[in-house]
């Protein structure tokens, strides 16, 4: 297998450490009672998107059956979280590891560093309105620019306040080069779980914040 096929890198780590689970831990951060109904709608569209692209890869028999999302409520602790917040729960959760847990081999997943440890999602307000946008746009016929249903990549291990080059525009108060997370789109999910298996969120690719991978369109901005 070569890194120009679809979704290499995810195939060649499931080979490597016969860990078969993938997929990102996502934390859902929203309570309000009008959220509900975005929630249940946003975690429906994620699925339906990834299986969708599998299946357009042709990798359906393959990878779904490894699939596994791993979702986070908890109102008393999560409820309308700062991003830090979140990559510190993340990385108790992961250090909770086990096999009872999450599956066989997953120490050797854990060191050999798989994005499933390394990387979770993060959705806010901000993600959850863009089910709305997105079905706004697709009613009209989808007109221009694609529209993306939207969630954070978020990246455990890097620094509270971003880490590389200073005097970039301020995104939530960071003006470093790499904010420590990402906007991507859901239906890019795997691409970008299988990019990480390669390399890291901040290597020189990296779409900062407002930005959204892929494509031109940004997220709003406080």
């Amino acid at each position: 297998m070569t890194e120009d096929e679809p979704l290499s890198g995810l195939i060649r780590d499931m080979q490597r450490t016969d860990f078969k689970r993938w997929g990102f831990f996502i934390f859902r951060t929203v309570y309000s009672e009008e959220s509900q109904s975005q929630w249940e709608t946003y975690i429906k569209f994620l699925k339906a998107s990834v299986e969708m692209d599998l299946q357009s890869l042709e990798l359906t028999t393959l990878l779904t059956p490894h699939l596994e999302w791993t979702i986070i409520e908890d109102r008393d602790t999560l409820d309308n979280v700062s991003k830090q917040h979140v990559r510190e729960k993340f990385s108790e959760w992961v250090s909770q590891r086990s096999v009872e847990r999450d599956g066989p081999r997953v120490e050797e997943a854990f060191q050999y560093g798989l994005p499933r440890f390394r990387y979770c999602i993060y959705v806010d307000q901000k993600c959850l309105d863009t089910v709305n946008q997105y079905k706004t746009w697709a009613d009209a016929g989808g007109p221009g620019c694609p529209e993306h249903v939207v969630c954070v990549i978020l990246d455990k291990r890097c620094e509270p306040n971003g880490q590389g080059k200073r005097g970039f525009p301020r995104i939530e108060g960071c003006s470093r080069e790499y904010t420590g997370w990402q906007y991507a789109g859901v239906d890019a999910i795997a691409d970008v779980y299988n990019t990480l298996s390669i390399k890291d969120l901040s290597e020189d690719d990296y779409v900062r914040p407002p930005q959204i991978f892929p494509g031109p369109k940004t997220m709003p901005v406080d």
